[in-house]
């Protein structure tokens, strides 16, 4: 059997990167997931626990209070902690249930947003006013949509709370009533951020679970900066706030909220929101960068393998069959490349293969870790990634720009 050397030169080349380029990968990269906390191993003895005040300010959130007041009440914290829920003046039916629970729970408090906040995010104005209200230096920030999912969810948040550190960075999955791909491709966005976070300075998040200082909020001036965006808040609290090598991350699973399946609407959404926000996000280009290198490099292993396998499959049909595809003319040696085709075609298909498996090797812990979808449905998600931020980006492209922005000038 003779194959000839620029058969075996593009299969050497082929199973080069079919071995490499699955580490090029948001998922093969390494995220702290265990003794998450610096030297205590999660013993909150050693890590005295922070007041914390928790600020929830929503737009329109009475179909959701009455599922998570409750939840937030009943939380298992040795120290002190607060929940300031911020609701629109003209919200009556929130106010009223408020009224009632805030009887029952002490550490409770609402205040209301006026109607007259227009012309600024009342996302952001709601959060400043919590802020206001607060009585405590640390600030945990929620979407009032998401939910603590055991009695010792705020312990796991707050013990990452220390000297050490001005910020923490929570997760708000979606639940599994929501489409997987949804699910699937928040966790991988996610990892991104976790990476920043772990490896110097946090960029950004697209989780709604944000823990920052008060007195850092004020001496930096809030949300000045950004205050013309109607949306993106968690995004511009992480990047206007952060600092080198001072956030924490709380991502074990009894620190992790739950986020009800919101509709793919409200997703689509909220990701036109984050990509206008993206443009004036600091420190972008690393982030950019690095997305668009691990779909690159994705996308060109699959369509290098799929060009071998077909040039493999037309040299073999012609040698095989050269009734049904006479290439002999165009190829005077094909008597010589009867078996460069088997090969190129058996030996691309191997190497996608061997991607493939070590793809789902790699991709299986961490989505175990986060309860995600299973490896191989994310793999093939994956594959489709780029075709649907294809058609996120028309959409932004042909979108009124004025639809993301509080200032209508």
């Amino acid at each position: 059997m003779i194959i000839s050397l620029p058969i075996i030169i593009i299969l050497a080349v082929l199973l080069v990167l079919a071995l490499i380029t699955p580490l090029f990968s948001p998922f093969s990269r390494k995220v702290k997931t265990e003794n998450v906390l610096d030297g205590t191993d999660g013993d909150t003895e050693n890590n005295t626990l922070q007041p914390v005040s928790i600020i929830l300010a929503e737009h329109d959130c009475s179909r959701y209070l009455e599922r998570v007041i409750p939840l937030y009440m009943s939380q298992e914290y040795p120290a002190d902690y607060q929940v300031i829920v911020v609701i629109d003046q003209s919200d009556a039916k929130s106010e009223e249930y408020l009224k009632i629970m805030c009887e029952k729970h002490p550490q409770l408090y609402y205040t209301l947003l006026p109607d007259s906040s227009r012309y600024v995010s009342r996302k952001k104005a709601g959060m400043t006013l919590g802020i206001k209200a607060a009585k405590h230096e640390w600030m945990l920030f929620a979407d009032a949509n998401c939910q603590p999912t055991s009695d010792k969810w705020l312990e796991a948040v707050a013990r990452h709370c220390d000297d050490k550190h001005n910020m923490v960075l929570g997760m708000t999955p979606y639940d599994e009533d929501t489409p997987k791909y949804y699910r699937f491709e928040h966790l991988r966005t996610m990892l991104y951020h976790l990476r920043s976070a772990q490896k110097g300075m946090a960029f950004s998040t697209n989780h709604s679970l944000v823990m920052i200082r008060r007195s850092e909020f004020f001496n930096e001036r809030g949300f000045l900066g950004n205050l013309e965006y109607a949306r993106a808040e968690f995004e511009f609290l992480v990047n206007k706030f952060a600092k080198e090598g001072k956030c924490a991350i709380a991502i074990e699973p009894e620190a992790r909220m739950e986020q009800p399946g919101p509709s793919e609407e409200y997703i689509k959404m909220k990701r036109l929101f984050a990509i206008d926000a993206l443009k004036s996000l600091q420190r972008a280009g690393g982030f950019k960068s690095l997305y668009k290198l691990d779909l690159f490099t994705m996308h060109m292993f699959n369509i290098l393998s799929l060009i071998a396998v077909i040039c493999g499959g037309l040299l073999t049909t012609a040698t095989m069959m050269p009734d049904v595809l006479p290439l002999a003319d165009i190829l005077p040696s094909m008597p010589l490349m009867q078996y460069d085709g088997m090969a190129l075609l058996g030996g691309a298909a191997l190497a996608w293969l061997i991607s493939l498996i070590e793809r789902m090797f790699i991709y299986s812990s961490k989505l175990d870790y986060f309860d995600s979808v299973g490896p191989l449905s994310a793999i093939t998600m994956e594959w489709t990634i780029s075709i649907r931020n294809m058609f996120l980006r028309l959409s932004y492209i042909f979108a009124d720009k004025n639809d993301f922005i509080t200032h209508k000038l």
